[in-house]
């Protein structure tokens, strides 16, 4: 064998099976809506990322009325063999893991070919757009952010489609969000919950936990479905914070150097938004909530022989979900009249008896932290009444639900604790302040902490007026030395600190080299009467966090 048939055979060898699937695998077309031309405007002043608004006149063009499904998505991998991401944020644990094992086809949270492909990423999205426009001869491509919001809208001016939703009782027939069947589902898979972490749960059932079969709730003017939510959709757009750099005639908003893609639309995951609402996204980043449709110049054709075949299919288990959902139980009403007691070694929840039936039992969540999510306490409960003595001296809200069908249902506005006087013996955690302000609770970054501990910090760190109250517990009378746990990108002013109005002294809080960076740093020297001590944190400077803090005697 001469050395040019050798090389032409080692490459026919690398491609066969791309030029063979490409000749044998017609790609699946997808059912395309006509959006008029037309202008709208652009944006809200109720966000400083989708300002200034502006006029953008739109041409016609042709949108997908669905998302992208597993069942089209599996047509490209087998045709071109595509290396797509085999992992995914999205397999839940009281919160989305960093990472795991999965892929667009086998993961934990896909039960049907119809519903929208998830954990991919924008480059395997535009992969498949490209591939679809050279196999069908028609320039298919991610739909720019403008034509987003212009076809989400439909004509309308109001927060969705369908109106303002004031109640948080409507979306459930037009978007699949985070909600009252999604949240039982998500408490029975993964012990997580909606509730303080994505807003508020709508109060209505949309009969999905996860994602669900694309087209099962109402479309929009357009005839779109699931643009309000069931998975964030991949634009064309680098993403930009605002509007001044974009263009009024819909067109897409393009870098050399892209460092994130727009993304619109919300997911089951987590509560909807308007339809301003804008979100970003590296281009390399798979998750379990990130999908796409299409766009294409112009007016919509008619389907293909194959789409109608796919139409055909889809239309048929849409059937059956409809079905399933039908006979599905209600969720049963919530508990009234939740009432908290309280002393120093325990807490007593009591409630009126439900007056449904059928009511089986009862649940108590609890958080970790007043504010935070929220976790499974007790369940089977059947009186109304519930002691918890496994209580430390923070505070802490409680829920309880009434359960009929394994169902739970809402939850009642929180009750919660009084703060009550930390013993310095032990690390005091920074969210366990009796009062708090100019400063908020989130997730810890610091590897010396577990999974979902916290941290005070806020948008750009702690305020530099934010004031932050600990009730100590002091063993005896002495010299005590102050160490926190902080992360700044710079040094900053520090804080001061008082006992009660009398002022011991100011703490610098050094640069860590960032916020995700975390330092133990050494504070002044103080003097503690033996008892109850309130001792205040009045920052200097904003950012900075603080995970925890000791007092050591010396």
């Amino acid at each position: 064998m001469t050395l040019n048939k050798l090389l032409l055979t080692l490459c026919f060898t690398t491609t066969s099976y791309q030029l063979y699937a490409a000749q044998t695998i017609q790609p699946i077309e997808p059912i395309m809506a006509t959006i008029p031309a037309g202008s709208f405007e652009m944006g809200s002043s109720k966000n400083e990322s989708t300002q200034p608004i502006h006029t953008v006149t739109i041409e016609e063009f042709s949108m997908g009325k669905y998302e992208v499904t597993v069942n089209e998505f599996r047509q490209f991998i087998e045709a071109t063999n595509y290396a797509a991401p085999q992992s995914c944020r999205h397999e839940m644990n009281a919160w989305f893991l960093s990472s795991s094992k999965g892929n667009w086809e086998t993961n934990a949270l896909n039960t049907s070919e119809f519903q929208p492909v998830v954990c991919i990423d924008w480059q395997a999205a535009n992969a498949y757009v490209q591939w679809l426009a050279k196999e069908t001869g028609k320039p298919y491509r991610l739909p720019t952010e403008a034509e987003w919001e212009y076809a989400a809208r439909a004509g309308t001016k109001t927060d969705y489609y369908f109106g303002d939703d004031v109640n948080n009782t409507q979306v459930c027939e037009y978007a699949n969000v985070g909600d009252l069947s999604g949240e039982n589902i998500l408490q029975r898979d993964s012990n997580s919950s909606y509730l303080n972490w994505s807003g508020d749960i709508a109060n209505c059932s949309d009969h999905s936990g996860y994602a669900s079969i694309v087209g099962m709730y109402q479309p929009n003017g357009f005839g779109l479905y699931d643009v309000l939510s069931n998975v964030q959709e991949f634009l064309a757009d680098c993403y930009v914070r605002g509007y001044s750099h974009v263009a009024n005639d819909g067109s897409a908003y393009l870098t050399e150097a892209c460092e994130q893609r727009s993304v619109r639309g919300g997911s089951w995951h987590w509560s909807h938004g308007p339809l301003f609402q804008r979100g970003a996204i590296p281009d390399n980043f798979a998750g379990g909530v990130d999908g796409f449709r299409l766009a294409l110049d112009g007016k919509s054709a008619a389907p293909s022989k194959k789409s109608k075949t796919f139409l055909s299919a889809l239309t048929f288990a849409q059937k059956q979900e409809q079905q399933r959902r039908e006979i599905a139980p209600s969720i049963p009403e919530p508990v009234t009249n939740v009432v908290l007691s309280q002393d120093d070694d325990s807490v007593t929840l009591t409630w009126d008896k439900s007056k449904q039936s059928d009511v089986e039992s009862y649940r108590v969540y609890r958080n970790v932290i007043a504010g935070g999510m929220i976790k499974l306490l007790a369940s089977n409960l059947t009186n109304t009444t519930f002691t918890d003595s496994n209580i430390d001296q923070h505070t802490y809200d409680y829920f309880v639900v009434a359960v009929r069908q394994h169902l739970q249902s809402s939850y009642n506005e929180p009750v919660t604790t009084q703060p009550g006087w930390l013993d310095i013996s032990n690390r005091i955690e920074a969210e366990w302040a009796a009062e708090f302000n100019d400063s908020s609770i989130s997730f810890s970054s610091d590897s010396l902490d577990a999974r979902g501990n916290s941290v005070l910090t806020g948008p750009g760190g702690i305020g530099e007026k934010a004031v932050i109250k600990y009730q100590v517990k002091v063993p005896q009378t002495g010299r005590y030395k102050l160490e926190y746990r902080v992360a700044a990108p710079r040094d900053t002013k520090g804080f001061d600190l008082y006992n009660k109005d009398k002022k011991l002294g100011v703490n610098t809080v050094l640069k860590t080299d960032g916020y995700h960076k975390w330092q133990t740093q050494q504070g002044i020297t103080i003097n503690l009467n033996k008892g109850k001590n309130t001792l205040i944190i009045k920052s200097l400077d904003n950012n900075w966090k603080l995970n925890w803090l000791t007092l050591k005697a010396i």
